[in-house]
């Protein structure tokens, strides 16, 4: 099965693409992830939308699923240092501070079936093994989401109690991290995995605007996190 290819759905990949570069511009955009974006909008059967390289987020709310009252107080695309948590514990939460780490999920559209479950096949055999087609349509095409069920998540504090306390929370951190870390490492084998397969049709638009940009396909994913890494160390 193969979705109409119409206007329409070009024009959603368009808008999709141009969101890329304003978010990378305003700094919303997840910058190791951008290899791997590149590389499946190359491909004139696919657009991606919103996703995520992984990141260790702390937030404020009665549960760590809520999505309606939390306030996400912190968050990080890179390891993160005892330091860059202290004030947990001199902040007075509105309900409760959970530390969370999440993998990487990746979001696309694609007009082709076939081309849906190639990368679906790839992704779970280099460990996105949560991944699926979520649903599909005529004009919107296939709907698939790469995840790779990686998720931590700890309470840390009430209104009125410390449950970890600062002393631990190296400890924990160090665990949170490592989660992180494993997330990239599968990043950059979705990356490294994909490259083999795509691009299969080449979308010249895509291809013209990269000329335009002057953007370098050299770095990979890893790379670009372990100078994300650097950056911070050097700040």
């Amino acid at each position: 099965m193969k979705t109409n290819v119409s206007y329409t759905w070009k024009t959603r990949k368009q808008r999709s693409w141009r969101r890329i570069w304003e978010d990378l511009e305003i700094g919303y955009l997840d910058r190791d992830l951008l290899p791997l974006l590149i590389l499946m909008n190359r491909d004139e059967e696919i657009f991606t939308t919103s996703s995520c390289s992984g990141r260790i987020t702390v937030m404020d709310s009665e549960f760590p699923w809520d999505r309606d009252e939390t306030n996400i107080i912190f968050k990080s695309h890179i390891p993160v240092e005892l330091n860059d948590l202290n004030f947990i514990f001199k902040y007075s939460p509105y309900k409760k501070i959970w530390i969370i780490v999440n993998g990487p999920i990746i979001h696309f559209y694609s007009s082709s079936t076939r081309k849906a479950s190639r990368i679906l096949n790839a992704a779970r055999r280099i460990g996105f093994k949560h991944s699926g087609i979520i649903h599909a349509t005529k004009t919107k095409g296939f709907f698939v989401e790469l995840i790779t069920g990686i998720y931590l998540t700890q309470l840390i504090r009430t209104r009125d109690n410390i449950i970890i306390s600062i002393d631990n929370m190296k400890d924990l951190l160090t665990t949170f991290n490592s989660a992180l870390i494993e997330g990239k490492n599968r990043l950059q084998r979705l990356f490294l995995e994909l490259k083999k397969i795509l691009p299969e049709n080449v979308d010249e638009e895509i291809e013209s605007d990269l000329r335009a940009k002057e953007i370098s396909l050299e770095k990979s994913p890893i790379e670009i996190f372990e100078e994300m890494i650097k950056s911070k160390n050097n700040s």
